[in-house]
């Protein structure tokens, strides 16, 4: 696939996140007989791929966890929405099936999660009849990587629309739509309510840095490979973000800012302008940013 990996979304549906787990399990196992177990609505056993990894010597089971990226409060990267006690209750399944495993995969298409994987590290200590591993879709999309035939057979209309455009104009034109929202273009004594103005921030900070554009209930609604390097602009861009962030919190903490029904109410104006002046300078980076790569420019206040 040369040598910048591809990012690659999840798939929108659970059956071809099932068909990509079983296509990955037969290559890492060297088993052209591994499956997939049951159909929906049979008891499974918890398992959902089932086969022989001969490299291992292992009977093993793979539960897949199809699941949306959302992000955490007050955090920029995408938290994972498999929980403890969900991979609590599918070893229980397991255990109690006659599968007879060895080991039990959970594979879940979210990011990945230090909680999960310590818990799972802990799971391993006190269970040593059967071994668990878990995997996110970062370990999908690192193995994708390196098979370029599957991710050719999966993501082929993806990764043709991506050639035609170098990485920097789609996480720009990226940027240009997490910008286009009034948090961004309008004066702050326009805004209707101060967290709203704060959350609109943070998701547009997050797209900055990450590259993931989500909606109202922190779902991705799109993603693109940050490019290399970085434009120092958009470091400066990232931190004035930050720092809107921080005086629109401050001020709603210490009562500046008053939230009404339908109206937010100011009692400092210099908190006003400051949030106003800071936007713009916002704005003007991206946009020389933005005119140097040929894209259409952003305008504060329409």
């Amino acid at each position: 696939m040369g040598n910048v990996a591809v990012d690659i979304f999840p798939p929108a549906y659970w059956q071809d996140f099932e068909r990509i787990t079983l296509d990955i399990a037969r290559i890492q196992w060297n088993d052209d007989y591994a499956e997939r177990h049951g159909r929906e609505g049979q008891a499974q056993g918890g398992v959902d791929v089932l086969g022989y990894n001969h490299n291992a010597g292992e009977n093993t089971g793979i539960q897949c966890k199809k699941r949306s990226f959302k992000t955490k409060p007050s955090f920029e990267s995408p938290s994972n929405t498999l929980t403890i006690q969900e991979i609590d209750e599918e070893l229980k399944k397991v255990k109690s099936s006659e599968h007879n495993l060895d080991r039990f995969i959970i594979t879940t298409s979210g990011p990945r999660d230090t909680e999960l994987q310590n818990h799972v590290s802990n799971l391993n200590r006190k269970e040593p009849k059967i071994k668990v591993s878990i995997k996110f879709w970062d370990d999908y999309v690192d193995f994708l990587n390196n098979y370029p035939e599957l991710m050719y057979r999966y993501y082929e209309n993806i990764l043709k629309y991506r050639s035609e455009y170098n990485s920097t104009q789609h996480y720009l034109h990226l940027l240009s739509m997490a910008f286009d929202r009034p948090a961004l273009r309008t004066p702050f004594h326009c805004e209707s309510r101060a967290t709203d103005f704060i959350s609109a921030i943070s998701a547009t900070q997050q797209a900055v840095s990450t590259g993931r554009l989500v909606d109202r209930n922190n779902r991705i609604i799109n993603q693109v490979h940050l490019p290399a390097p970085k434009s120092k602009g958009l470091t400066r861009i990232s931190n004035l973000l930050q720092k809107c962030r921080n005086i629109a919190t401050d001020a709603l903490a210490k009562g500046i800012i008053i939230e009404h029904s339908t109206v937010i109410e100011i009692k400092d104006q210099d908190v006003c302008n400051q949030l106003n002046s800071i936007r713009l300078e916002v704005i003007k980076l991206l946009n020389d940013i933005m005119a140097s790569n040929g894209i259409e420019k952003i305008e504060f206040g329409r």
